[in-house]
């Protein structure tokens, strides 16, 4: 059930939201040719998000497993109770990126911005042509998911359009901020990927799905967006609830108050993503190992399992395996399992999504069904050994399909990297 708010708009969804977690150190020792090594590792780890944001997803409870391996698709998975303690690497995490600091006001991060950014405030294209060389054309905002009925909705799509007065590509960014109708103070919920906008042209229109998990009870909300150019810290543009009446007076709640009639007292808390092995150094890895800390409200012990899927540029969710039965004890952090995939053959260079759900091993029961909720689920650059070569000079698809799940400004570091991506995505559609 969805429910259209801006009934003028016709944007289309050309979701662009980030590589999860490349700003995480890397070696820059590179494995020779067929190497098995994993010298040099990225890593992104990832707290379950209040606002996650998903693309054209919509996560069924249920079990939806079918055969490991397809024909035309070969892999490696080995799984394993994991000896890292995530909550400790979390922190460690946080502490060397601002985006990962949690529901940060608008004026916090401006003053956070203004006190430690060394990059100009505004551009040459910017002096050259004035303060609206760039802006914010239109918004529309869609609700989606009312299980209860209510009026209120779990699930929101911003969709916007960025243009300039001049015929030229500017690479861009957004901050989204949400509030209460009546509240004074503007709390972040998400950073856009660097895309890229051409002129007044429709085609390069941008669209941000999030759903809500926690922390926002039933009432009218709405959403400013703030503009910036690539490269420079100030705002080139801002809309809000004033511009656009599209943005205002929205029917919110987050997923604890739809009465959909599934609870669960054991849930995924925190994961850890970490790639190995470019032999081509074409920045898409072959191997991963997804590490997982499952909790659980009950006072008994818990025999679990994970089924593993994976998809790429926002398609159907394909089954890749299953791990073995692990217990989880309460809230301990002791207790951290880990899937580990070495890709053979069947897996194009691209930027996948996964996804866990948990099973109750005896009942079968599906206890979470995660991939939104963690930034380090999405967008991970990964190929198969059959193209992870250097006399290969693969060419893969730009993705569709990028995010940082909510909560915190993208770092500087995290914006440089990102802006390289968007260079090489110019150049080569130029």
């Amino acid at each position: 059930m969805f429910k259209v708010i801006n009934k003028y708009s016709v944007l289309a969804s050309a979701i662009l939201l980030s590589i999860s977690g490349v700003e995480a150190s890397q070696e820059t020792q590179k494995p020779s040719i067929g190497a098995e090594t994993s010298a040099s590792v990225t890593t992104a780890i990832a707290k379950r998000s209040k606002t996650t944001t998903v693309v054209n997803d919509n996560l069924q409870t249920q079990v939806q497993k079918s055969s490991a391996t397809s024909p035309v698709r070969s892999n490696l998975y080995t799984s394993q109770k994991s000896s890292s303690d995530l909550e400790q690497e979390l922190k460690a995490f946080q502490s060397l990126d601002f985006k990962n600091t949690k529901n940060h006001s608008r004026s916090a991060m401006k003053e956070q911005r203004e006190a430690n950014s060394k990059i100009p405030k505004s551009s040459e294209k910017a002096q050259k042509y004035g303060a609206n060389h760039l802006y914010i054309h239109d918004a529309a905002v869609l609700l989606f998911d009312d299980n209860d009925g209510d009026g209120n909705y779990s699930q929101l799509r911003v969709d916007f359009d960025v243009d300039s007065s001049y015929a030229e590509y500017f690479d861009v960014y957004a901050e989204l901020f949400i509030r209460r109708v009546g509240d004074a103070q503007w709390t972040h919920y998400y950073t856009t990927d660097v895309f890229e906008i051409y002129y007044d042209y429709s085609s390069d229109e941008y669209s941000v799905t999030t759903r809500l998990n926690t922390g926002f009870p039933p009432g009218n909300y709405e959403v400013l967006i703030d503009l910036f150019e690539y490269g420079y810290s100030d705002i080139v543009d801002t809309l809000d609830p004033y511009d656009d009446f599209d943005l205002t007076n929205l029917p919110l709640e987050d997923k604890t108050y739809e009465s959909s009639g599934v609870s669960s007292d054991t849930y995924v808390d925190n994961v850890k993503t970490e790639i190995f092995t470019d032999a081509d150094d074409d920045g898409f890895y072959r191997e991963f190992t997804l590490t997982f800390d499952v909790d659980t409200e009950s006072s008994a012990d818990r025999d679990v399992y994970v089924n593993l899927y994976q998809r790429n540029n926002g398609g159907s969710w394909e089954f890749e395996t299953e791990s073995n039965v692990f217990t989880v004890y309460g809230y301990s952090s002791e207790d951290a399992y880990e899937i580990s995939g070495n890709w053979q053959s069947g897996y194009p260079a691209n930027y996948y999504d996964f996804r866990l759900e948990v099973i109750d091993a005896d009942t079968g029961e599906v206890l979470d069904d995660v991939s939104p909720e963690f930034s380090s689920l999405l967008q991970v650059p990964l190929e198969d050994a059959n193209s992870d070569t250097r006399e290969s000079n693969p060419n893969p698809p730009s993705s569709t399909s990028s995010s940082e799940s909510g909560g915190g400004s993208t770092s500087l570091l995290t914006l440089i990297l990102l802006g390289l991506l968007g260079a090489w995505r110019q150049k080569t559609k130029r």
